[in-house]
């Protein structure tokens, strides 16, 4: 007989590693010890049964094992304990109230543990929306607010937005359109500035392959955080703030429906509106046009290649500061680059999903 208690064993590294099979010579020196003893055969199961309850190695296939043999042992030896002496039925109550109690223990701790641990992973876990070339796509986030993605963008935020707060990051250009909620401030992160808001409405553009940033306000106000410039910028409707970066210079300006332009690169410029029907140049993208105000072939190139998901080669570069105005819906890009031929004069031979253009 083993003169060892409960207490005792369940304490003794040498046993619990053989309960969980841990050490090649516990386990034989254990399997030795159940030989000799075979009388301690029913009182060691139900000391392997607590260790590997309370375990933290287990697996959830092991822990529904183990409960299912233990309410079979339980109920085994509930019918048992009327043959049982006094003192057997004391030692025998006093184990089974310590396996009860410690898989009570552990159900408790693995609950906590998967509860705590799903909610560190939706914290976590990014949530991503995003468009390919001549694709566009309407959201709803999580609080109720609206997002238009334009072509080859895309927008990352937590599982959990809209809970602690309200911030997501944009590579590409896109139109929101946000619940206000004075408590969790909408944030709008970008590779040059933040775009911070209560409810409003404004686009950003923020092309992280670009060389420019923009906000343009709709409605509302929204504060702008230059990260490199380390300032902010207040917006008032109908006005946009334009970062370019040229190489190693950046040419900034607020730019006001009310303020005439002083330079072709810096400067305030005003908002522009398309003279057809007075909408908002910038947003016009929302209602599928394609518009145009005085933009140079550059800019105008990029913006048809997002557009219709195709590559555009500029071959002369004495084309790419020609300045186009033209507004299009629903045209094909041939359509398109027929029309602004009549403005300034170039050719253009399409290849496959490839355009050239040239004097």
């Amino acid at each position: 007989m083993l003169h060892q208690s409960d207490e005792a064993l369940l304490s003794d590294e040498s046993f619990i590693n053989y309960c969980l099979e841990r050490n090649e010579a516990d386990i034989n020196r254990w399997t030795k010890i159940l030989q000799d003893n075979p009388g301690e055969a029913v009182r060691m199961d139900e000391l392997r049964a607590i260790v590997m309850l309370t375990s933290r190695d287990i697996q959830d296939i092991e822990l529904r094992y183990q409960i299912t043999d233990l309410e079979k042992k339980i109920a085994l030896f509930e019918e048992a304990s009327v043959a049982t002496t006094n003192t057997t039925f004391k030692n025998r109550t006093k184990r089974w109230n310590l396996a009860v109690a410690a898989c009570m223990a552990l159900l408790a701790g693995i609950a906590i543990y998967y509860l705590v641990n799903s909610v560190q992973r939706s914290e976590a876990l990014p949530l991503l929306y995003a468009t390919k070339p001549a694709e566009k796509k309407a959201l709803i986030l999580p609080d109720g607010s609206r997002v238009i993605l334009n072509a080859d963008s895309k927008v990352t935020l937590h599982a959990d937005f809209g809970q602690k707060d309200r911030r997501l990051q944009l590579d590409g250009e896109a139109y929101f359109d946000v619940v206000h909620n004075p408590s969790k401030p909408f944030i709008v992160e970008t590779p040059r500035m933040d775009v911070k808001v209560l409810g409003t409405a404004f686009n950003v553009k923020a092309y992280q392959a670009d060389d420019l940033f923009e906000t343009s306000l709709i409605r509302g106000s929204v504060e702008l955080s230059l990260k490199k410039e380390h300032k902010t910028v207040m917006l008032r409707p109908h006005e946009k703030y334009v970062l370019r970066e040229i190489r190693t210079e950046k040419v900034e300006a607020v730019i006001s429906s009310n303020t005439a332009a002083t330079h072709s690169n810096t400067g305030l410029l005003p908002v522009k509106i398309n003279k057809i029907d007075t909408s908002v140049v910038e947003v016009s993208w929302t209602n599928n046009k394609i518009v145009f105000v005085d933009e140079s072939l550059a800019e105008v190139m990029k913006k048809l290649e997002r557009w219709y998901g195709v590559r555009i080669v500029v071959q002369d570069e004495a084309l790419a500061n020609n300045l186009y105005t033209g507004s299009f819906r629903n045209e094909s890009i041939e359509d398109v680059l027929s029309a602004l031929q009549f403005s300034k004069a170039f050719t253009y031979k399409k290849q496959g999903n490839v355009i050239m253009i040239d004097k």
